[in-house]
């Protein structure tokens, strides 16, 4: 397999699934959090300097472009959750944006290889598991640049083409197609995530469409003022929407 030519992380955080990053110490209601750290190494006990890079490093040495999706020419931003336990050992995976079969297998294989290489994360100064989430993107360029360029057009391009299929066409098969290929290279954009779940209940997916908006909550707030929201007014999908912001 080839190396990976272009590789960015981020590491997530929010309240309940607290991530790496270079404060690591957080106070919510006065409970004491500290996230779970990446040592690079096997049994570590030292945790006196931990590099917030380390795990960037890490994947960035490790991860190979799977030689499948490099001739397919599959790019994209892969996501992933897994939990860090007390013992320090890697779990729970779950794929939330897959780029492809062969790219998860690839992730999901150097994350199992760092068992034992994280410091726990501690709450009020006990070990406890703690939900960690980390995004790569997979280019075959190597300019960070172009690679956002590429992946912006490609996603708004999606994102106009579902609109109009959605709603001036009542194409909404293609549209959730569309809007799952923009997410695809842009799995963070608000925009994919609203309308592709509107897409998903209209046909029915109603797991699918919940999916999509917790995803939306886990991120931030709705913006409720956006043109093409206004126009979904009327739909089951829209009414739905409501009634899960109201349960919130």
């Amino acid at each position: 397999m080839k190396k990976l030519l272009f590789i960015m992380l981020a590491i997530c955080i929010c309240l309940l699934a607290v991530g790496q990053n270079d404060n690591p110490r957080v106070s919510i209601d006065e409970v004491e959090i500290s996230p779970p750290a990446f040592t690079g190494i096997k049994n570590y006990v030292d945790f006196s300097n931990i590099d917030a890079n380390y795990l960037q490093r890490y994947l960035s040495e490790n991860i190979q472009y799977p030689e499948k999706a490099e001739r397919c020419s599959r790019e994209g931003t892969e996501v992933i959750k897994f939990n860090v336990n007390v013992q320090g050992k890697v779990t729970d995976i779950d794929i939330v944006n897959g780029v492809c079969p062969e790219i998860d297998d690839e992730l999901i294989r150097v994350l199992e290889s760092t068992n034992g290489m994280w410091k726990p994360g501690i709450k009020d100064g006990i070990p406890v598991a703690m939900e960690q989430e980390v995004s790569i993107v997979f280019s075959l360029s190597e300019n960070a640049e172009e690679t956002n360029e590429k992946f912006l057009k490609v996603a708004t391009s999606c994102f106009t083409q579902g609109t109009e299929c959605f709603f001036e066409k009542g194409k909404s098969k293609k549209a959730e197609r569309l809007f799952t290929k923009g997410i695809t290279y842009m799995p963070y954009d608000e925009s994919l995530l609203l309308m592709r779940g509107l897409c998903r209940y209209e046909r029915g997916n109603l797991a699918g469409a919940r999916e999509d908006w917790n995803r939306l909550f886990e991120l931030g707030d709705i913006d409720m003022n956006t043109k093409f929201l206004a126009q979904a007014k009327g739909l089951e999908a829209y009414e739905a929407l409501m009634a899960l912001l109201e349960e919130r």
